[in-house]
């Protein structure tokens, strides 16, 4: 007899673990997924766009991003802001006549981890906050920003160094005026 209450005992907890663990699996089958288990990681685009300013600059960028222009002025030679509609976070690069004689006066205002690091073929110098990445180039008294939130970091840092690799500087952009048109023509030769 007590064998039989022994085995019984022993049948009634396996049948509680089984109710337990199917309930629990019930649950979990139940429960709506969460968001990251359906969204895939974007990345940037591997096919290029080259960008060309009327100041004198290029740069590739991938094409899964786009670019707004801001407010230029006659000391502000670009104002350009590059931003994905998949991804948050942006991009800001600037170029502006400086107020700085040296970089180290604008490292000294940007308090955080500093690197050094080249923007083309420019000696660049990169800031590291705790909420944002800036980078600082002065070339004959133009100074060039780069200005990233660390948001989506792992994104917009592969955009941000295909910049700084790709970056050159290239003969500015004039109009043409119809007025100013140089016409060669060819000389008579008399023997």
């Amino acid at each position: 007899m007590y064998k039989k209450l022994i085995l019984l005992a022993v049948i009634l907890i396996l049948i509680t673990g089984v109710i337990f663990v199917l309930r629990g699996s019930q649950k979990s089958s139940l429960q709506k997924p969460s968001l990251n288990t359906f969204t895939k990681e974007v990345q940037p685009s591997e096919t290029f766009i080259e960008y060309s300013d009327p100041s004198g600059f290029a740069f590739s960028y991938p094409d899964n991003l786009s670019i707004t222009k801001g407010e230029t002025d006659e000391n502000t030679y670009a104002d350009l802001q590059l931003f994905s509609k998949e991804v948050n976070g942006s991009l800001s690069f600037k170029v502006s006549d400086s107020k700085f004689k040296t970089l180290d006066e604008w490292v000294n205002l940007n308090k955080g981890e500093v690197r050094q690091v080249n923007l083309g073929t420019l000696k660049a110098t990169e800031i590291e906050t705790s909420d944002r990445l800036l980078l600082g180039a002065l070339d004959q008294g133009i100074f060039f920003t780069i200005e990233m939130p660390l948001i989506e970091e792992a994104f917009w840092m592969k955009v941000y160094s295909k910049i700084l690799s790709d970056f050159s500087f290239v003969a500015p952009q004039v109009e043409a005026d119809s007025s100013s048109e140089v016409v060669f023509e060819g000389e008579e030769v008399v023997e």
